[in-house]
């Protein structure tokens, strides 16, 4: 998806490119040479602008078709009322350079002389740069949104997707490595300066389930997150149709299993997605350590050594059969 909205600044100069480089077909000499002159100058300048302020306004999504997922990512940055009204308002600009230009042009066509012809020139450009100097502020805040929007297809939310949480250095990017059927790509988190790594697992044909690495997003204490961060985590639940929870029962990663019990005990809280417990670096791990995650987890997680990928098909394994078959068995979503 391609936006490129201009400044205000930048259509200024634009237009007042175009309007002194606009040459006029037919040579005529005194006030009517004048007057075609100035009529062209006024349809080439006129029809720039509108043409790139209608492309501004058209260019953004509208809200009602985006996913809960996007939208919800670029309400972040912009409030839906903010959002509307600034697309609305350059939208309406761009009819509003029409209505100028027709103005402008029937006061040439019926000016009596050089002086009137300047008269209508002058009251045109002015009218042109007090319109555009006016969406200053809605033409930067869809300016801000424009690069983001960019990259919107990093993520497939059309794909089943499986999330996968955990802290820093408990083996989530090597998990992602080891089911993925071809490299994982890193991604723009739309609407954000966060990465994400994005791995497919063939299910048949083309067709795919999406595995997210989120690096930065579900690795450390949800109420450790300021609004906006939360808010940034929080729109993946619409797309998880599970989270896989690495948990590592060694020192290595530097976090203790404390650590890691209460972020998982956060993300339940916080999510309704079905949530598998992995056990994570069981080939390093003591005994010890091992049987006392499975005690604090109340269960037996599933168990894996990420880093020589034992195990780690398994997992994804069952994810897909239990929470993604399933859901697309009966046509419905997260």
């Amino acid at each position: 998806m391609s936006v490129n909205v201009p400044s205000s600044k930048e259509l200024i100069k634009a237009f007042m490119d175009r309007y002194k480089t606009a040459e006029a077909r037919y040579r005529r000499r005194g006030v009517e040479a004048m007057r075609n002159l100035e009529a062209v100058r006024i349809k080439k300048s006129s029809d720039y602008v509108a043409r790139k302020l209608r492309e501004a306004a058209t260019s953004m999504p509208f809200l009602n078709d985006l996913h809960a997922f996007h939208k919800e990512l670029l309400l972040l940055n912009i409030s839906e009322a903010e959002y509307r009204r600034a697309t609305s308002k350059v939208f309406n600009a761009s009819r509003a350079v029409k209505s100028i230009r027709r103005e402008a042009l029937m006061m040439i066509k019926g000016a009596a002389g050089k002086g009137d012809i300047i008269k209508a020139r002058r009251r045109f450009m002015a009218r042109m740069i007090d319109l555009l100097n006016d969406l200053s502020k809605e033409l930067d805040e869809l300016r801000m949104l424009g690069p983001h929007i960019r990259y919107m297809p990093s993520i497939n939310v059309g794909l089943p997707t499986i999330v996968v949480a955990g802290m820093p250095n408990t083996g989530k990017s090597s998990f992602v490595a080891c089911v993925s059927t071809a490299k994982p790509e890193i991604a723009d988190y739309p609407f954000t300066t966060k990465k994400i790594i994005v791995g497919h697992v063939k299910l048949f044909g083309d067709f795919s389930v999406q595995v997210l690495d989120t690096p930065g997003l579900l690795d450390r204490p949800l109420s450790e997150r300021n609004k906006i961060e939360l808010q940034t985590i929080l729109a993946l639940r619409h797309l998880a149709h599970v989270i896989i929870m690495i948990i590592d029962p060694t020192p290595h990663s530097g976090n203790s299993l404390e650590e890691q019990l209460r972020l998982l005990e956060e993300i339940r809280g916080a999510f309704k997605s079905p949530i598998m417990v992995v056990l994570n670096k069981v080939d390093i791990a003591a005994d010890e350590e091992v049987r006392r995650a499975e005690a604090a987890l109340g269960g037996a997680p599933y168990k894996v050594a990420a880093a020589k990928c034992l195990g780690t098909n398994d997992v994804i394994q069952d994810a897909i059969d239990k929470y993604v078959m399933p859901k697309l068995s009966q046509g419905t979503t997260v």
